[in-house]
């Protein structure tokens, strides 16, 4: 990628700089807070549509210049090909698509910053290796797996070598338990090699018959037993139910002559409250007991004779007021007594029944000892024991001799699970982390390490190295224990690096500062040869200095920037 032109003008701290690129190597220099760094974030949004310090959209306002209400920075790059940010409404251009590994030439420390899985990710992607892909079907292939058995784990490759690796071993383990289930034998590899499954006893045909014709024996005994407890179990259950309703019925038998006294005298007492309330009645309506009742023969008139004299039944009579008052009483009393007589009727019926249907039920009737129950369930227990075990009997000499017919099948099916154990550990000895995933990894890391080796040796730095589990060592120690001008010397040989591989042939750096002049020299030097030899097209290098640097190479060209503009460009304006 070679680098034209770039423009930015109110975009945070940068008020208006353009400058056209004349020499492959640029140095934005100046002090503190002169818009080194607005204009590298702005070169960097230009590119990403992301920017490195703000996150939100919708806080793209603070990227604006104060004394702006817009900003914008745009790079003309590789003949008309343009990048373009314009806040705060965050409208990205680009005009040509760009390789997924410019992030990280833009932000050398970015690389450092992911997680290890990421890095993985991105060097297999940048050596255009996939783990999902044909590449490892046919390493799996050239290693003398199972065509059938790859494709089946294919699928488990889309997502990672170790979901792929972790199902190879669990389809192992699922071949070796079926190797087990068949023979019945625990798995072994030089066990299951040549395995044939063992002859079955012979079996004469008597025998089986002999076994056949004792668990008959044992079923019909069986079956006769059950019916002859279930029989007893009946009568025992009739004989307690027909005991205790003959003591019902001889308890309500002994009843009858005591209801038969009680439905006497409550006749009695109904025939005395019955003449009782009579009379009470005819003096209540002025009559005196003894007095009869008759008509006038002349007038047909109601006439009452009590003996001495005839009165007429109405307007005559004077009737006796206490009697009147107690006929309500008596009447009441008569009700009760007939409705004891008609319970009584009612229970006494009930006795009298009760006595007949006693007299029929017989007392000698036969009934079943429960010790004989007890016995009987004893002895039915004991024939289910030998019915069992004569059904176990029976079970293994069919089992033996379905053995002696299967055993061929047997030997057949278990030489085939152990093939399939065979196959899947094969396949998940190619997955695991030191098989093809290692070869993969190498071939992403070598490159990349191959071309680190090279920068130190060139700058006269520490060497680098990305190790094959994805931590950074620099000069054999873990890069997070490295100084910050160590790690930013880092950060720049692997950004370098990823620009070689993926053929951008770009970089971009800023806190060129943190280096001494030593470095610094060491870097430009590095740097130079690299744009004279072709490997790399355009550098942009960002650092506070004191001033800016005169008699540079050809190869660089320095601006000072001062006060978010290029003083270049003031002095041309003076001019």
């Amino acid at each position: 990628m070679r680098i034209k032109r770039i423009a930015s003008s109110g975009f945070l701290a940068v008020k208006n700089i353009e400058v056209d690129v004349r020499s492959p190597i640029i140095l934005f220099c100046g002090t503190n807070e002169a818009g080194k760094s607005s204009l590298r974030d702005g070169i960097h949004q230009a590119f990403t549509g992301e920017n490195p310090r703000v996150q939100l959209k919708k806080n793209y306002k603070f990227l604006v210049n104060d004394k702006d209400h817009s900003g914008y920075t745009y790079v003309d790059y590789d003949g008309n090909q343009k990048a373009a940010i314009t806040i705060p409404n965050g409208t990205h251009e680009l005009t040509g698509s760009l390789h997924s590994a410019l992030p990280y030439v833009l932000n050398p420390a970015f690389f450092a910053s992911i997680t290890p899985d990421d890095r993985t990710k991105f060097l297999f992607d940048l050596g255009n290796l996939r783990s999902d892909g044909a590449e490892v079907k046919q390493k799996l292939l050239d290693r003398g797996c199972d065509a059938g058995k790859v494709d089946e784990i294919m699928p488990f490759l889309r997502s990672s070598f170790e979901n792929a690796h972790k199902q190879a071993i669990e389809r192992t383990k699922e071949a070796r338990t079926s190797w087990k289930t068949v023979t019945t034998e625990n798995y072994g590899d030089k066990k299951a090699e040549g395995w044939k499954a063992p002859q079955a006893p012979a079996v004469d045909d008597a025998v089986k018959e002999k076994a056949e014709a004792e668990l008959s024996r044992v079923d019909a005994e069986l079956e006769q037993e059950n019916q002859k407890l279930g029989a007893m179990q009946a009568a025992l259950n009739g004989a307690n139910h027909r005991a205790g309703e003959i003591t019902r019925l001889r308890e309500l038998a002994e009843k009858e002559s005591r209801i038969r006294e009680k439905l006497d005298h409550d006749r009695l007492q109904v025939e005395e409250w019955q003449t009782k309330i009579e009379e009470t009645r005819k003096l209540a309506l002025g009559s005196r007991p003894g007095a009869v009742a008759c008509k006038c023969p002349e007038c047909d008139a109601e006439l009452v004779f009590t003996g001495t004299e005839l009165i007429a039944r109405a307007g005559d009579m004077h009737g006796d007021e206490d009697a009147a008052a107690s006929l309500g009483k008596y009447e009441n009393a008569l009700s009760m007594f007939k409705n004891a007589i008609a319970n009584g009727e009612r229970d006494l019926a009930a006795a009298t029944a009760a006595r007949e249907q006693l007299a029929l039920m017989k007392d000698d009737q036969e009934t079943p000892n429960q010790k004989d129950v007890d016995a009987l369930k004893a002895k039915i227990s004991v024939l289910r024991s030998g019915r069992q075990q004569a059904s176990t009997d029976l079970e293994t000499i069919n089992k033996n001799i379905r053995r002696a017919s299967e055993a061929e099948a047997i030997t057949q099916k278990a030489a085939e699970h152990h093939a399939s154990v065979q196959a899947w550990d094969k396949i998940a000895s190619a997955l695991a982390p030191d098989g093809i995933p290692s070869e993969m990894l190498h071939a992403a890391l070598d490159p990349i390490n191959i071309r680190l080796s090279q920068s130190a040796a060139a700058t006269g730095w520490k060497s680098v190295v990305i190790n094959p589990d994805m931590s950074i060592s620099y000069e054999e120690r873990p890069y997070g224990l490295s100084s910050v001008s160590a790690k930013w010397r880092a950060n720049v040989m692997i950004a370098e690096a990823i620009s070689h591989v993926s053929g951008i042939k770009f970089l971009m750096a800023d806190e060129f500062d943190l280096l001494d002049l030593p470095s610094r020299s060491a870097c430009l030097k590095w740097l130079i040869g690299l744009s004279r030899s072709g490997e790399i097209d355009s550098v942009l290098l960002f650092g506070t200095l004191k001033e800016k640097p005169a008699k540079l190479p050809a190869e660089v060209t320095a601006h000072w920037i001062q006060d978010g503009v290029l003083v270049d460009q003031i002095v041309e304006a003076a001019a």
